[in-house]
């Protein structure tokens, strides 16, 4: 069972309140990702402490070729990625809904994650390609253009991409363990 650690605020105050919505998009993630194959490391909920910093990571695959940081987004309707950011028009169904947290912009967060992961990377010589990932859950989500740094994609696609990514550089199965043991060793 995928659970959110508690963080911030009072005794039992979840730092990602948000309707059930990111819990909702995590899970089916994770559900996804069972079927990645036995070549793969998948971590789920995961705080990663690199470069003075600590960001919590929804899901990060280690693989052969390359390690995956996911970010679940559990959104409906159409999502527009142009050069000036992300802009979200939601669907009838879910007009007057609270949003998630921080809704506004989750290539922000990978780009958070991925300075930790490179940090994390830097300080223990692993060169290893890093693919960030920006899930989208709902399945009345309609992505329309593309982020210019992270792979947007819909739930039904997410295990494809990962397993057809063409790496720099293959890594063998003892580095994929490596890579799994470091950011156990770096997370909560």
């Amino acid at each position: 069972m995928l659970t959110r650690k508690k963080s911030g605020g009072p005794k039992g105050h979840r730092a990602d309140t948000n309707n059930g919505y990111g819990v909702e998009g995590e899970k089916s993630t994770a559900h996804q990702l069972k079927y990645i194959g036995a070549e793969y490391r998948v971590l789920h909920g995961r705080r990663v402490h690199a470069g003075g910093g600590t960001q919590e990571f929804d899901h990060i695959v280690v693989g052969p070729n390359g390690v995956f940081h996911i970010d679940s987004k559990h959104w409906s309707g159409d999502i527009h990625f142009t050069g000036q950011g992300v802009e979200r028009v939601k669907s009838r169904s879910d007009r007057g809904k609270q949003d998630e947290p921080h809704s506004q912009d989750p290539t922000a967060q990978l780009y958070r994650h991925e300075y930790v992961l490179k940090e994390l990377f830097k300080q223990h010589r692993i060169q290893a390609d890093l693919v960030g990932i920006v899930c989208f859950t709902h399945p009345n989500c309609r992505l329309v253009g593309t982020s210019p740094a992270f792979a947007t994609l819909k739930l039904d696609r997410l295990v494809h991409h990962i397993k057809t990514h063409k790496p720099k550089r293959t890594l063998s199965a003892a580095e994929v363990a490596s890579i799994e043991k470091l950011i156990k060793d770096n997370s909560k």
